[in-house]
């Protein structure tokens, strides 16, 4: 009878013994689970903690949330946040961080892309788009002004792609005859629109400057269409761009419309009798079309709108003054239809190499902000997020950690 007592006796230690152990594994186990999650929030808190740090002056006036940093700097600040946590329990011990930046960096045009196209979203649900923005006076010593500094020329980050990208004159050209879909170009929906439509609300042009922010440059989307250093030549060469647009569309309303098409080939057989008449209509085309986009000009600088495609209400002057080549100035039909200066500039820019697009407003913050707030801002030292691998006492973590 006593054996079997101790036999029961000694079963039940058994299995206290058996239920204890488990019981402290388990207990081992949920705190293994809870020291995991613990840590996995830290570093995630301290992950974003380094997000926080953006450089404000950037976010103020463009936009752009980026945070200045090298890896080693990085690391440093984690490894501060973590461990200054990690004290309070002395089990634990960050052994090991990696911080790596990769494709994060700003100067990635397609990094940088996102970053306008996250604010562009924002600024269409804060409707944006309507506010205006009080006009400033052009200095007139900025009128010539050209950037010189071949330290702040080498280190645009547009200057590698300076020699290989076409001038705005050689590949705007080309426009006039890819003018399908003209309602494509203003589609608020498309990213193409939301990028140039950023560039128009950050950046000054000639006729309407959207901002009273110091800026280097006065005709700075006008630097983005064509990319020379002179403030000046890249208002006139964008100028030329645009009267050459205009000729070609003009050019095609002459051959279309009937009366104008018979008025000039009256005028080239009364010149050049017989089959040589054509070509000389060609030519009277030809001009007539220019000066007629020359008047575009004219309307456009003064803030008027010019139509797209031109009718006869739209159309201002007249074949015998191109003939006696008189000059009348201005002609203003008074015509409310049309498109105005920035209309243009959204055709020209939605035609534009996008990667070229990116990397000019690059240079024009990259150079404003030189000269506004920071003399040592670069594009490429800033990061919009980075991947992290951490270990703590043996157990490893990775994040991807953006903006």
């Amino acid at each position: 009878m006593m054996n079997k007592k101790g036999s029961a006796s000694v079963f039940l230690v058994f299995i206290l013994t058996a239920v204890i152990f488990m019981t402290a594994a388990f207990i081992y186990a949920a705190k293994e689970i809870a020291f995991e999650s613990y840590e996995d929030g830290l570093l995630g808190i301290a992950s974003r903690s380094v997000l926080s740090e953006f450089h404000t002056e950037l976010k103020d006036r463009y936009g752009i949330f980026a945070f200045e940093s090298h890896g080693s700097d990085t690391e440093a600040d984690i490894r501060g946040y973590v461990n200054e946590s990690l004290l309070v329990n002395g089990e634990r011990r960050l052994e090991e961080i990696k911080v790596k930046f990769g494709d994060y960096s700003l100067g990635n045009p397609e990094v940088f892309k996102e970053q306008i196209l996250d604010y562009m979203k924002f600024a269409i649900t804060e409707d944006l788009f309507s506010q205006e923005v009080e006009e400033e006076e052009s200095q007139g010593h900025r009128k010539s002004r050209t950037l010189r500094n071949e330290q702040i020329i080498q280190g645009l980050p547009s200057r590698p792609m300076k020699e290989q990208s076409e001038s705005f004159l050689e590949w705007g050209k080309n426009i006039a005859s890819q003018m399908g879909n003209v309602t494509q170009i203003f589609d608020q929906t498309k990213e193409n629109y939301l990028m140039n439509k950023y560039i128009l609300m950050h950046f000054k042009n000639k006729i309407d400057r959207p901002s009273s922010e110091p800026s280097f440059f006065e005709n700075e989307v006008e630097y983005i269409l064509e990319g020379d250093y002179s403030n000046e030549k890249n208002y006139e060469k964008t100028r030329r761009g645009l009267v050459l647009f205009r000729s070609s569309l003009n050019a095609i309303y002459l051959y279309v419309n009937p009366q104008k098409r018979a008025e000039t080939l009256a005028a080239a057989e009364i010149l050049t009798p017989g089959p040589a008449a054509v070509v000389t209509q060609a030519v009277l085309i030809g001009t007539w079309s220019l000066a007629e986009a020359e008047n575009d000009a004219k309307l456009l600088e003064r803030k008027k709108p010019v139509a797209l495609f031109k009718d006869d209400r739209t159309w201002a002057t007249d074949l015998q003054s191109i003939l006696d080549n008189k000059e009348k100035g201005c002609i203003d039909t008074k015509s409310e239809k049309g498109l105005y200066y920035e209309d243009y500039l959204m055709i020209f820019l939605y035609f534009q190499d996008e990667e070229i697009k990116l990397m000019r407003i690059m240079d024009l913050i990259q150079i404003n902000m030189k000269g506004s707030c920071d003399k040592d801002f670069l594009i490429r030292t800033l990061n919009c997020g980075f991947q992290m691998k951490a270990v703590i006492n043996g157990r490893e973590y990775a994040y991807e950690t953006r903006y």
